[in-house]
């Protein structure tokens, strides 16, 4: 059975959130943004991957660290992966999916937050990455950002949430999609 497991992460007085996915074949790392020594302390399997929700630096400050202690293959989209720095990486398509290590992850582009950023749907729950935050959004006063966009992506990522949901933010807390339903009031209504 698949855990998504959160490392908590400091960058000075800034927490980020990256994810380890422990699944049946091996581990994959999600968002290495920093302090490198506490994802690998997490890892219980050889890491088949290193996906990316999006290229801001606290999403792939410790990026290279990882790498290079794992071996493993980069995964990121484009449209941020080249204006981040990252080199020698798979590019993410929208709808493609990547089954690896046992566990199938769908890709959406959710743009918005950066012009580059990705969901990952892993069976009912979703690594949003920035494009949704603990009673907010990820920021859109940002170069390459849109409210437009955003609120799009949303439209996208929303219809798929029931009542076991989890959403795994860039920040903050493991979020459950329908309390964030009813008290965040930067998602648009009517659409679950």
């Amino acid at each position: 059975m698949t855990e998504i497991e959160q490392v908590r992460l400091d960058m000075g007085s800034f927490e980020v959130n990256s994810y380890v996915v422990h699944a049946p074949g091996g581990d994959l790392v999600v968002d290495a943004g920093a302090e490198p020594e506490k994802i690998l302390a997490v890892l219980q399997k050889p890491v088949v991957a290193i996906l990316i929700t999006h290229g801001h630096p606290d999403h792939v400050g410790a990026l290279e660290d990882v790498r290079r202690e794992t071996d493993a293959p980069v995964y990121a989209h484009p449209a941020d992966a080249d204006g981040a720095g990252v080199q020698d990486y798979e590019p993410l398509r929208d709808e493609e999916d990547l089954v690896m290590a046992g566990e199938t992850f769908h890709v959406l582009h959710t743009p918005g937050h950066s012009p580059g950023s990705v969901t990952f749907v892993v069976g009912k729950d979703q690594i949003v990455g920035d494009l949704i935050l603990p009673g907010s959004v990820g920021r859109t006063d940002l170069s390459g950002a849109s409210w437009e966009e955003i609120e799009v992506s949303l439209r996208r990522v929303m219809p798929l949430w029931d009542g076991s949901t989890r959403l795994y933010a860039g920040h903050g807390p493991i979020l459950e999609a329908m309390e964030e339903l009813r008290g965040n009031p930067y998602l648009p209504l009517g659409v679950v």
